[in-house]
């Protein structure tokens, strides 16, 4: 078989939960971390903090047991994370909700479908959970983020006019919701 007519071969994709990552998925994570920041995607940070701060950020979420980190890989590097999280127990009567929160995929693993992959596996598991409610919120600005919401059924709720300050000018952001009953 010539060069020319050569399948390319598909990525290898993985979507999972996890409980804890090694030191080199805790680099790899960082560094997805610091692609994602600087291309304003998912994160509240503007510039990526030092090497430390992300490390300490990414290893506190195994800590607070009201958070499940959801990875994704290409080709076995992580590429992308979003994190379900929960009510503290002292909020019973919000218990029933779940938010999505850090959602976001590094720009070079776009195209093949894991950020939905990521979303959906957030609502399986929130749904095993007991969640009843999924929510998430993100910069207006966030256009492949709100498709893959209003993509999974989630319904936008809210406006907030001054929901970020970016190089001194306020970004509005959405709030979405779905009811997982």
């Amino acid at each position: 078989m010539s060069e020319d007519k050569k399948e390319k071969s598909s990525p290898r994709l993985s979507v999972e939960e996890v409980k804890s990552l090694d030191n080199v998925d805790i680099l790899e994570l960082c560094e997805t971390t610091r692609v994602a920041i600087l291309a304003h995607e998912g994160f509240n940070w503007l510039t990526p903090p030092p090497e430390k701060t992300l490390e300490s950020f990414w290893k506190g979420v195994f800590i607070i047991p009201e958070r499940t980190l959801i990875i994704a890989r290409m080709d076995g590097q992580i590429a992308g994370c979003c994190q379900l999280v929960q009510p503290p127990k002292n909020n019973e009567a919000g218990s029933f909700r779940g938010s999505i929160e850090t959602f976001f995929l590094a720009p070079w693993a776009r195209g093949h479908n894991l950020a939905k992959a990521m979303l959906q596996k957030a609502e399986d598991v929130a749904h095993e959970k007991g969640c009843r409610t999924l929510e998430c919120h993100m910069a207006s600005d966030q256009q492949a983020a709100i498709a893959i919401c209003e993509w999974i059924g989630m319904d936008r709720w809210g406006i907030k006019e001054r929901y970020a300050r970016i190089n001194g000018v306020f970004v509005p952001g959405y709030y979405y919701s779905k009811n997982l009953d």
